[in-house]
């Protein structure tokens, strides 16, 4: 296999951790999209849902991953919180080489979206050991992982470490001026955390002089795609529906934008050898390996 079809981290990144340890060289494997909000109230969890289900529609695997704790739950929002199926946890103890397919299997779906979600009476969020090792599982399972996070000032070890090495990162930025300047004061640290060029998805229209032109002239970032507010979410989430991803419905409209750009964007990633690809403990020393270029 020539270089031209594999993606090598930049450097600064961190090493994916999707090969077991001590085994070098190039691996296929799921995505990961990594998908923050400016402010809160951006929709952030609603455009991780709609990405993960577009990725499902276009034959790719995709499984969504609540990171957003404490919380109610992303399975609230889509209305299968009272589904069967493993949370985080239920979750507490699967260290190591998890076995990513039989976790597919066992997660509750909304429509055909797998989803490992928080859980409304436990508030605190994983420990980062597990999610690094879940979500490792699920990558070397060929699941792509649409990662909903909270906003960079409330990241975990883990979350850091995960965008570190995502494959895309997707900051929401509602058409609105407090939501530019929330947006403004985390690209640093998103750049902070990640190497790459972060993808502007705007949510308008809105009340003002805010459009996507204005925010990537605020940003010095691109706007990939606009995810129109959609009049009928409201009620179809108070229905128990979730959110409405029809292929003409504002959500999946925005899925089909991006959906072929991440697909493209998809590359067999070069992973040096490693001693470890587990995480410690949250409360350890943890400084992830970066690659050199």
């Amino acid at each position: 296999m020539d270089d031209t079809s594999r993606t090598t981290a930049p450097a600064g990144r961190t090493a994916p951790p999707w090969l077991p340890p001590g085994v070098p060289g190039h691996v296929r494997a799921g995505r990961t999209v990594a998908v923050v909000g400016a402010c809160g109230g951006a929709g952030t969890s609603t455009l991780a849902a709609g990405l993960a289900h577009g990725l499902r529609r276009a034959g790719e695997g995709g499984v969504l991953v609540d990171l957003d704790a404490p919380g109610a739950g992303v399975d609230v929002l889509l209305g299968v919180e009272d589904e069967p199926g493993a949370r985080w946890p239920e979750l507490a103890d699967a260290r190591g080489d998890v076995d990513g397919a039989g976790l597919v299997a066992a997660l509750p779906r909304w429509r055909s979206v797998p989803v490992l979600s928080a859980a409304r009476s436990h508030g605190e969020p994983p420990d980062d050991a597990v999610a690094v090792d879940v979500c490792t599982g699920l990558l070397r399972a060929g699941e792509s992982v649409v990662l909903d996070l909270p906003r960079p000032q409330a990241w975990t070890p883990a979350a850091r470490f995960l965008v570190a090495a995502a494959d895309a990162v997707l900051l929401v930025v509602p058409c609105t001026v407090p939501a530019v300047a929330g947006a403004v004061a985390a690209v640093p640290r998103l750049g902070a955390a990640w190497a790459g060029t972060c993808w502007v998805v705007a949510r308008g229209p809105a009340a003002g002089r805010v459009d996507p032109a204005a925010i990537e002239s605020a940003l010095g970032l691109p706007v990939v795609a606009e995810a129109r507010w959609d009049r009928r979410l409201a009620d179809a989430v108070g229905r128990g529906e979730g959110p409405p991803v029809g292929r003409r419905t504002p959500l999946g409209r925005a899925a089909a934008d991006l959906v072929p750009a991440l697909v493209s964007a998809r590359g067999t990633v070069h992973v040096p050898a490693r001693e470890t690809s587990r995480a410690p403990a949250r409360d350890a020393a943890w400084a992830p390996t970066a690659v050199a270029s």
